[in-house]
């Protein structure tokens, strides 16, 4: 039996208490320690995530857009929703979360209000994917931008002595939209120039040189934004551009004019008060004119002041005027010099000038002439021109500006204002008459239907309205006051070249009165406020005002027997073309901007396009829906005006960004063919019958 086998058990197993194995197997427990400490600390994470905040859009200044994100950079993976739990902002803003990668990013729901301070707060939890949890927090402070302003503007504002042809680097704190910030731009005197963008600097560039010794103003307002849409504070900056000691500002004619009027004076216009003693002599003509050499003052109407009178030495007359002692030969050159010796007050000389101009002839009648304001020759005066725009020539002889005329239906006299006077005279020039007393101020001339009276709003020698009169044309007696107030106010002589004003309609100092058929009615849009007021011509009934505030001059159509003009109801929120019966009832027909004109039942229009522009549009009756005949976006249309046998339509044209500056006058078919360019310069035509 195994049992009673005899076996020597310690002998066996007598080696598990030998110290070797002993050592052996405590090596092999620490070697598994060992490994099993190593493998918890390499392979077991238990490091919480970190992290860094910062916003995503900021200026170089260091405030942030209102649309900017906040971004949180994780060190490695995180759980999402313990990160986005975990992120507040204060004050408290709806945003929404998304992810790239280890990056968490909060993008507001809508923009930031300007000018706030913010608070991002991480709070502690969020896990990363093995779940350590993060314990600490994490806080940053953050503001957002105030509105856009200009940083910085060159030329500085109000320099003096200015380059006349460098470029205005316009200097924002930020990128802008450019679109909205040029349509915001406005510049006084207007003048064209080229627009362009480097970041958030504007720079604008004359076309050509700028006028000497001029003061320029350039304000940015309304709709300029920055590309976050917040709105630029309205800007203004103003500089003066070099002066040349005594300068000369203007010559009148303008030299290389063609079609100067016979009876023209011959002027030089300088920067400052000239000595009278040092005139004599100084202009010559050749082939030589005889005549007078006078410093005088040009009429001023801005506020009651004499009219121009020759003025004494030390005086402020800056226009030395030569008037030829009988009108000039038709279809001639003459060529003009001044001397170097006519000085300032204070001794400063004028360089010499040297120019020429041609004459044109004077018209026996206008009738289906072409009428329109032009400052070609240095001033603004009445031109006429054949209706293919050839024989220019001008009407009247204003050295200052003038800014309303009519002409009879005969096409034999004209009447016009100037600098507050009203004269009248023939087509021809015989005849001038100023009917303006001395003490009153007068303008916007209409002539009646039968060529009997005029009608001229009127203001005392203080500026007080007297509201509408009638001149006897014919009979010489019978003046009489039709209204009590609504006469234009003072400032004709402020009306820059071609008499635009930079604003849609006809000016308040041209006539805007329109007679029915036999003249027993007028409606008149009143030059001191655009109300529309009904008037007996004889001055028995009373005005009658309407609810209608009006930017055009009204037109009778005959064969609706009523009138039509552009007017709003609503304080110029809306504009719209009426009818108006000769009993006062109107009634809105359709969309329209400004000045209208009629032949027959049609009717041309002036109407917003969807781009903004404004182009002039045929209807041929009231009411039916308009025809556009120009489309070009770079141009707005002005005072249109049919031919006599109503199948062509002239009209003006100015710059979309520089309405204040004539684009010249257009004549085209009212199906919108042949467009034709028929003077370069020039404003308010008028197609006499």
């Amino acid at each position: 039996m195994l049992w009673s086998c005899p076996v020597e058990h310690r002998r066996r197993f007598g080696w598990l208490k030998s110290g070797r194995f002993l050592r052996l197997i405590s090596a092999v427990i620490a070697a598994a320690v060992l490994a099993a400490v190593l493998y918890n600390a390499i392979m077991v994470d238990r490091v919480p995530p970190t992290y860094t905040i910062h916003v995503g859009s900021v200026l170089a200044a260091g405030p942030a857009f209102t649309l900017t994100s906040l971004e949180v950079d994780f060190s490695e993976a995180v759980k999402h929703d313990t990160a986005e739990k975990a992120f507040s902002l204060s004050p408290s803003a709806n945003g929404t979360f998304h992810w790239q990668n280890l990056k968490m990013i909060w993008t507001p729901a809508a923009k930031l209000p300007l000018s706030t301070k913010f608070h991002v707060h991480i709070a502690p939890g969020v896990q990363d994917v093995a779940g350590n949890a993060q314990g600490g927090t994490g806080d940053i402070d953050f503001t957002t931008v105030g509105a856009p302003t200009v940083i910085s503007v060159t030329p500085a504002t109000d320099a003096q002595t200015v380059a006349v042809d460098g470029p205005v680097l316009i200097t924002f704190d930020r990128v802008m939209d450019t679109q909205k910030v040029l349509a915001g731009v406005k510049v006084d005197p207007d003048f064209t120039y080229q627009a362009s963008w480097n970041l958030a600097v504007l720079s604008i560039t004359p076309t050509k040189p700028l006028q000497s010794g001029t003061t320029y103003t350039i304000k940015i307002g309304d709709p300029a934004v920055d590309t976050d849409g917040s709105k630029l504070a309205a800007y203004v900056t103003t500089f003066k551009t070099v002066g040349m000691g005594l300068r000369v500002t203007d010559l009148v004619p303008t030299p290389n004019v063609a079609g100067v009027n016979i009876r023209s004076q011959i002027a030089v216009v300088f920067d400052g008060p000239l000595d009278e003693s040092s005139t004599n002599g100084a202009i010559k003509v050749t082939p030589p004119v005889s005549g007078s050499t006078k410093a005088l003052s040009l009429p001023d109407d801005r506020s009651p002041s004499a009219k121009p009178t020759p003025t004494p030495v030390g005086s402020s007359a800056k226009l030395l005027v030569f008037t030829p002692d009988k009108p000039l030969a038709a279809h001639t050159t003459y060529s003009v010099t001044l001397s170097s010796t006519v000085k300032r007050t204070d001794g400063q000389v004028a360089p010499a000038q040297a120019w020429s101009f041609t004459t044109g002839e004077a018209p026996a009648n206008a009738l289906n002439q072409i009428a329109f304001i032009s400052d070609r020759g240095g001033a603004n005066n009445v031109w006429l021109m054949n209706p293919d725009g050839s024989n220019q020539r001008e009407i009247t002889a204003e050295l200052g500006p003038v800014t309303g005329f009519d002409v009879s239906a005969d096409g034999a006299t004209i009447a016009y204002g100037a600098g507050g006077a009203i004269k009248k005279m023939s087509i021809g020039g015989d005849n001038l008459q100023t009917l303006t007393s001395s003490g009153n101020y007068e303008y916007a001339p209409v002539i009646t239907p039968d060529g009997s009276s005029l009608i001229v709003g009127r203001r005392d020698g203080q500026g007080a309205d007297l509201g509408y009169w009638r001149y006897p044309l014919v009979s010489g007696a019978g003046t009489g006051q039709l209204t009590k107030d609504g006469a234009p106010g003072l400032g004709s002589v402020t009306v820059g070249g071609d008499g635009l004003t930079g604003q849609p309609g006809t000016p308040a100092w041209a006539d805007r009165a329109a007679f029915n058929t036999d003249g027993s009615v007028m409606l008149m849009v009143r030059g001191s406020d655009n109300v529309v007021e009904l008037i007996d011509p004889k001055g028995v009934a009373k005005p009658q005002s309407l609810d209608l505030v009006a930017n055009s001059r009204p037109v009778w159509v005959a064969l609706d027997n009523a009138f039509y003009l552009c007017a709003t109801t609503d304080g110029g929120a809306t504009w719209a073309y009426y009818k108006v019966t000769v009993t006062g009832a109107s009634t809105r027909i359709g969309l329209a901007t400004s000045d209208i004109a009629a032949s027959g039942h049609g009717l041309a229009l002036l109407v917003k396009s969807m781009d903004g522009s404004v182009h002039v549009a045929y209807v041929p009756q009231a009411g039916a829906s308009p025809m556009p005949l120009t489309t070009d976006a770079t141009f707005i249309e002005t005072s249109p005006s049919f031919s006599p046998d109503g199948s062509m339509l002239v009209f003006g044209r100015v710059g979309s960004q520089s309405p204040g500056v004539s684009a010249g006058i257009w004549t085209v078919k009212l199906d919108g063919t042949d467009l034709t360019n028929l003077a370069t310069d020039g404003a308010f035509p008028r197609w006499l019958p």
